[in-house]
């Protein structure tokens, strides 16, 4: 274990599990995901993999620290109510952000635009554990709007394949109390001849009677998320970016057939987070079915602060 590797069993209850690494891409996810926890009314565990350290002190041993405690700063100062631990591990990114993602409800990385080397870096740890970790999980990124007018956007192909990203779509939405919008892409039919002659506007209408069916178990389920069902032609791709625009969030599957992690991703979901302008949640074929929850409670603001909720990156009282 490495010499700076803290006691992992703080992630052994539910929580929103953040990855942080130093950039202020990382900086707005641990924002996003602070929101998110207290919203929940789940505690936040940072995570920073630190497989470079080699004892407790040197110039590796005090980045990896204030590392964390900048994260912890920042999460503190997003929600001063929240109950924030961190946690430095000796593995790499990927494998850290996986092993402390066990337990959680909600795994939140950051990736950037790609412009810079370290971003470079970011969008391949996304990558890597957005297809193979055992929880839903947000990749923060572009416009991060919170207001509660943009509605969540799911991409479904067929709602009984989409049954997770579903789940997790309208359980987000009745969360914050957003609109969600339900899009489907019809591509590889619609010629002129078909549209002239009626018979793709038929056929457009089969379709949406189809899905609104197959959609019917979920609306059941959740009577309060107000749902807007589109069909669009078009390729997936530039189709959800386009709505996308409009939306606070994104949620999509990942089509895991194959052991490699980045395999585990159509390439739909893959181009949609590289490109997207909003953050965009991935449920993976691992991603446990998520309960229906109630709006969470926040926690009780006298109680953070206690002893026992003392972290060893707090600094904010530095800051």
């Amino acid at each position: 274990m490495n010499a700076i590797e803290q006691d992992a069993r703080t992630f052994d209850e539910p929580a929103v599990v953040v990855g942080v690494d130093g950039t202020r891409t990382a900086l707005d996810a641990v924002r996003w995901a602070a929101a998110e926890a207290r919203v929940r009314g789940l505690p936040l565990r940072i995570v920073h993999a630190a497989p470079y350290v080699r004892g407790q002190d040197g110039p590796a041993a005090r980045r990896a620290r204030d590392i964390l405690a900048r994260a912890f700063t920042v999460a503190r100062r997003t929600e001063p109510g929240l109950s924030v631990a961190t946690h430095c591990s000796g593995q790499p990114p990927a494998d850290s952000l996986l092993a402390a993602s066990e337990n959680a409800r909600l795994l939140v990385v950051g990736m950037g635009g790609g412009e810079r080397p370290q971003e470079v870096l970011i969008g391949s740890v996304a990558l890597d554990v957005c297809g193979c970790a055992p929880c839903p999980v947000t990749v923060v990124r572009g416009h991060l709007d919170r207001t509660g007018w943009r509605p969540v956007l799911v991409g479904v192909d067929r709602p009984v394949d989409d049954a997770a990203v579903l789940d997790v779509a309208f359980a987000d939405a009745r969360l914050h109390g957003d609109r969600l919008v339900v899009l489907h892409a019809r591509h590889g039919t619609g010629t002129a001849y078909e549209r002239a002659a009626g018979h793709d506007q038929a056929a457009h209408m089969a379709t949406w009677d189809r899905l609104a069916d197959e959609l019917a178990p979920w609306a059941m389920r959740f009577p309060d998320v107000a749902v807007e069902l589109e069909i669009r032609h078009g390729q997936p791709t530039p189709t959800l970016l386009a709505a996308a625009v409009q939306a606070r969030m994104v949620v999509l599957g990942s089509r895991g057939r194959s052991a490699p992690a980045r395999a585990l991703f159509g390439s739909t979901s893959r181009q949609v987070l590289r490109r997207s302008t909003v953050p965009v949640t991935i449920v993976s074929s691992r991603a446990a079915r998520p309960e229906d929850a109630e709006p969470g409670t926040t926690p009780d603001r006298e109680s953070v602060a206690t002893g026992a909720d003392l972290d060893p990156h707090d600094r904010s009282q530095l800051w």
